[in-house]
């Protein structure tokens, strides 16, 4: 089996695809319910379709494109699982073949191979969630396609002007799809200034071309009078917020401690048993700050889950490859790469088994029996971070992030607060309302209209009196 990915052929890709859908099945087979954020990004789709513009009439902290990504995929698919999985499904080959073509045309290994992407592939059966159409997974497409100008800055022979201008402009639409994608900007000037020699034209190239999609949004909202929103909500607020964690620290630990000790070992590996040429040496140094200024973008995530480590399979890929080529014997390789197959998606499986008999993970997946007793064809809007009862019944709420949704009202003055929960009420008028959080009387308690507008049921519901 090493062999058949050991050759520099683009026909291996066939056993790729073959073996990405052959891992896949036992997740399949498991039935996975929906999780908290696939609903959330169903919400969304659904809002935008219905006319509902982002950040000015729906809180949320989901990027601008992501969303933009969702209302299309609810206009052609009604944002089904099922397109999910299809969408992401070829992300992921294309970020698969892309990066195994990356390191080949830069010259990464001493012989060109399909060692990379046949570990990617094993890589993503880690956790579930990688195979879903998250924005982490659209917004690394174009992280890769950054660090592939990156890469190619090593080459003596680069055109550094559209190499710079290409790498900062594809980052910038990286963070437009997901926020904690802005913790990369910092590298891509450490590198280029450390590792590739930037000039202060070069580093201003690169700052303004990342600006550039965030600037187009900017306009767009701009033109729609809705820029205030925009950046409080997306920019301000997205640093303040405290995280959601969906799984645990010691989840996280589970899932990704056996790929980062493999990553480690292929690293010293590579710079002590290895010698490389000059630009080995640069990319050797930039894809292993690329994997440590991924692995920070935690401190700038708004909710904790395996899906949102997707952007660190490549450097994990590349290191890990060096394992293989590093070897010389047969027998090594091959423990090491049916090892691989074997304990890698192991680690996926057996998790999600233990998941779904624990408590915790109530925090993670929609308990699709939740809001069985709301009356068929009635609206909810939900004052909680949990989005289960959209599961039975019609969103009429904005506030599909209810701690983004607090952080925002916390900074509006009285009045202000006042006008925006009246307005939304109007538009929405909810048949019911779900208040887990006790905020709905303080909301409402000086707009008399609303407060005798419905009556309270306990057990924090307030029901629309008719």
């Amino acid at each position: 089996m090493l062999e058949f990915f050991k050759i520099n052929d683009p026909f291996r890709m066939i056993g790729i695809f073959f073996l990405l859908i052959l891992l896949r099945i036992p997740y399949y087979l498991m039935d996975i319910p929906i999780t908290q954020p696939e609903l959330l990004w169903q919400l969304l789709g659904e809002r935008m379709t219905a006319g509902n513009l982002h950040f000015a009439d729906t809180i949320d902290s989901t990027g601008p494109l992501s969303a933009l990504v969702y209302g299309i995929n609810q206009l052609l698919f009604e944002n089904s699982l099922l397109s999910f999985s299809l969408i992401s499904f070829l992300l992921i080959l294309f970020q698969i073949f892309y990066t195994n073509e990356l390191l080949i045309r830069v010259n990464a290994y001493e012989e060109s191979n399909y060692l990379p992407a046949f570990i990617m592939v094993i890589l993503y059966q880690l956790s579930f969630d990688f195979m879903t159409l998250s924005p982490a997974l659209m917004g690394n497409t174009f992280l890769l396609l950054a660090m592939g100008q990156l890469l190619r800055l090593t080459s003596v022979n680069a055109n550094t002007v559209p190499a710079v201008l290409l790498m900062g402009f594809w980052a910038g639409i990286a963070f437009c799809f997901h926020f904690s994608y802005l913790a990369l900007l910092p590298f891509f000037i450490l590198t280029g200034l450390l590792v590739n020699g930037f000039t202060f034209q070069q580093l201003n190239l690169l700052v303004t071309s990342y600006l550039l999609p965030f600037a187009a949004c900017a306009v767009f909202y701009f033109w729609q009078d809705a820029l205030s929103e925009f950046f409080r909500l997306y920019v301000v607020l997205g640093v303040k917020i405290q995280a959601l964690y969906h799984v645990a620290i010691k989840d996280l630990l589970y899932i990704f401690s056996l790929p980062l000790l493999l990553t480690l070992f292929g690293y010293f590996l590579n710079n002590t048993m290895h010698r490389m040429n000059v630009n080995q040496q640069k990319q050797n140094q930039l894809l292993f700050l690329y994997l440590l200024f991924n692995i920070a973008t935690f401190f700038l995530m708004e909710r904790i889950s395996p899906y949102q480590f997707v952007s660190i399979f490549p450097p994990i890929a590349y290191f890990t490859t060096h394992l293989f080529t590093i070897s010389s014997k047969r027998m090594m390789q091959q423990s090491m790469a049916y090892g691989l197959l074997l304990i890698i998606p192991f680690i996926g499986y057996s998790w999600v088994f233990y998941q779904k008999n624990e408590p915790s993970f109530e925090r993670y997946k929609v308990n699709i029996d939740a809001g069985r007793d709301i009356p068929k064809d009635s609206s909810v809007m939900v004052l909680d971070d949990n989005l289960d009862s959209y599961n039975q019944a019609k969103a009429a709420s904005p506030y599909l992030n209810f701690r983004l949704t607090r952080l925002y009202f916390e900074g509006m003055d009285e009045r202000e607060r006042k006008v925006r929960i009246y307005r939304d009420l109007k538009r929405e008028s909810p048949d019911l309302i779900i208040d887990e959080t006790q905020v709905f009387h303080l909301w409402t308690k000086d707009i008399p209209h609303y407060r005798f507008l419905y009556e309270n049921e306990g057990a924090g519901r307030y029901r629309k009196i008719r």
